[in-house]
């Protein structure tokens, strides 16, 4: 092995431990989003909602303006989708 390549090598090890110790600050919120085979307790998914992440925040806030729920949040369901779907709390 060549000192390039043991030069090479330490770095790369190095990277993947400097990522390997930052990995639980990352994931330190993803419990707050839930399964999709369980929502929330006292949320249901609002069958009727199909959109995006800006045209679900306005429905969910419009429908706490209009007092059809009193709680509502927004939910990827697929990862590189661009839809949400909404859940809410009467």
């Amino acid at each position: 092995m060549t000192r390039t390549m043991r030069r090479a090598l330490h770095g790369a090890v190095l990277a993947t431990a400097a990522l390997a110790a930052t990995a639980p600050q990352a994931f330190a919120a993803a419990p707050v989003q839930q399964s999709l085979s369980r929502p929330p307790v006292g949320y249901v998914l609002e069958e009727s909602f199909h959109g995006t992440a800006a045209a679900c925040q306005t429905t969910g806030r419009a429908g706490i303006a209009q007092n059809t729920w009193t709680a509502y949040f927004c939910y990827q369901a697929l990862p590189f989708s661009p839809f949400q779907q909404l859940y809410i709390k009467k």
